[in-house]
């Protein structure tokens, strides 16, 4: 398992008996993965090529291990925690759907 971008582990360890990692990025963003088993230690910097940990077996409703990945931009209080969607992380190219001549 790979960080989404450049930033700082800010928690490796157990949440509710799961293992969990989370890094802080620039623009005060939080990306958390989970269940991942930490290769990596709180205050460790990272980078997009870091190995941060082994993908675990999730729980009874995957089929296989699952990861549940999140993101949010920190506020000043918890209050003005913003959830975001973790796929604009990604950057990837728009998907462009051509049509099908039968």
């Amino acid at each position: 398992m790979y960080a989404a971008g450049p930033g700082v582990v800010v928690f490796a360890g157990e949440v509710a008996g799961r293992p969990v990692v989370s890094i802080r990025h620039k623009g005060d963003l939080r990306t958390t993965y989970e269940p991942v088993r930490a290769e990596v230690t709180v205050g460790r910097r990272v980078t997009r090529d870091t190995p941060i940990g082994v993908l675990e077996a999730g729980h009874a409703g995957c089929a296989t291990a699952c990861l549940h990945w999140g993101v949010r931009r920190e506020g000043s209080s918890r209050a003005k925690r913003e959830y975001l969607d973790p796929l604009g992380l990604l950057h990837l190219s728009p998907i462009r759907l051509k049509p099908v001549h039968l």
